[in-house]
């Protein structure tokens, strides 16, 4: 690879090495700058050298720069008195240096990242897979630079949330929801439901009811392409029935048409961001990651069931579902946004399928669950179909939620417009 195609910034480096030469007190605005964030040698070298002058209380000027510099071996090194001044003369502004140190840290990390493919491209072709370490090693260049509170410190900051509202960032679906159990923080959440009672339904109009939110939510649709997904979209954003659209003999009618292309335009305007295809585990945690880098508010994955075993060989469902979770649970811990997983409920018990981890180790539960005619009995009450939706009755169920109470809420669901609407709350 030549050197115009590594990611470098030499306009950054020596504005905020001149800023520096011209006000030392910009590295007490730049503490977090190390030494081999720089590409150039001699920048990498004078950071380092003025680093340890102002490590030892040395006084910074133009004569004690120089003379130090000169006293370590390094003056020739780095460019020499030329190179020094023409820094120095190269910079108006020192303020500029926080914006400097915030190229050369992102030109740094592309770096790393083309060294870690890099590797693991060469990893391949020796016939060793290598995702799982690329993904690792990605992982360990993310932006986690947050000093760690201490638990005195962890409490002043959520009573400061509190007061200020501050203690979620995602909204629910539906204001009632909202309003009675606050903004989701960085939960990793199970959407649980029987085949066919609409659990993609419900993600697709959390996603957009987001994205209308100004928000960004990534979806990971594996169970199905995205040409499968486009019609239940149109369907919720336009109120449409797609269903009818594509199976009535004649076509559609001329008003369908133009309410399909207006909820078209409408969708776009959101720019959702929607990967399908087979993904393993490592796949999505590499995926959401880098998402996430781009500001990505909350992931939706479905589902559990189809993610990939990545060509591992694993002795039971039961340990490959604990490694996904496990995964699943790392990845929100990195992002620190809210994780939706979408899956299915053993048919007799109605708990989550396959692993207790899968259960244990998620911060809530719901479950979707279409009300039958006999009615179904939940915390020792008795929930009876109504007759006065507009389409079906949905009780959505908290099985678990770590941080908050344990509701039911019952939903009509119009499967014609994939819409989800609350009716009230049942318990």
């Amino acid at each position: 690879m030549s050197n115009k195609q590594v990611p470098y910034s030499n306009e950054a480096e020596r504005g905020f090495l001149g800023s520096i030469l011209l006000d030392s007190s910009r590295f007490d605005k730049n503490l977090d700058v190390q030494a081999d964030w720089f590409y150039e040698n001699k920048h990498q070298l004078l950071f380092k050298t003025l680093k340890e002058m102002k490590e030892k209380l040395i006084t910074m000027d133009a004569v004690t720069i120089f003379n130090y510099l000169t006293e370590q071996n390094v003056i020739n090194r780095i460019g020499g008195s030329d190179y020094l001044l023409e820094l120095q003369e190269s910079i108006i502004i020192p303020n500029h240096s926080k914006h400097y140190a915030l190229i050369i840290k992102e030109k740094y990390k592309l770096r790393c990242e083309i060294d870690i493919l890099s590797d693991g491209i060469r990893s391949c072709y020796d016939g060793e897979s290598a995702s799982e370490s690329i993904v690792g090693r990605l992982i360990g260049t993310s932006d986690d630079d947050k000093k760690e509170l201490s638990f005195n410190e962890l409490g002043e900051k959520f009573i400061h949330d509190c007061e200020t509202n501050n203690t979620g960032n995602f909204a629910w679906p539906f204001e009632e929801w909202t309003n009675r159990l606050g903004k989701i923080k960085q939960d990793l959440i199970l959407i649980s439901a029987p085949r066919s009672t609409g659990k993609t339904a419900f993600a697709i109009q959390h996603m957009i009811h987001a994205h209308r939110n100004k928000q960004r939510v990534p979806f990971c649709s594996i169970e199905m392409l995205k040409e499968e997904l486009l019609p239940r979209y149109i369907a919720m954003y336009g109120q449409l029935n797609t269903l009818m659209m594509r199976t009535r003999p004649c076509g559609c009618t001329k008003d369908e048409s133009e309410r399909a292309k207006e909820a078209m335009k409408g969708l776009k305007e959101l720019d959702l961001v929607i990967r399908d295809k087979s993904m393993s585990i490592s796949d999505i945690k590499g995926y959401c990651i880098r998402e996430w880098r781009n500001k990505a508010d909350a992931f939706f994955i479905d589902n559990l069931l189809t993610i990939s075993d990545g060509g591992k060989q694993y002795q039971s469902k039961t340990i490959m579902y604990d490694d996904f979770i496990r995964n699943l649970l790392d990845l929100r811990n990195i992002t620190k946004v809210p994780l939706f997983l979408l899956c299915h409920p053993n048919e007799e018990t109605l708990r989550v399928s396959w692993s207790k981890d899968v259960e244990n180790l998620a911060d809530q539960i719901i479950l979707l669950y279409t009300v039958p005619e006999e009615g179904i009995r939940i915390q020792g009450k008795t929930i009876m179909p109504r007759y006065d939706t507009i389409g079906t009755h949905v009780v959505a169920r908290w099985q678990k939620n770590r941080n908050g109470e344990s509701p039911i809420a019952s939903l009509d669901f119009i499967k014609e417009h994939q819409t989800y609407k609350h009716l009230n709350w049942e318990d």
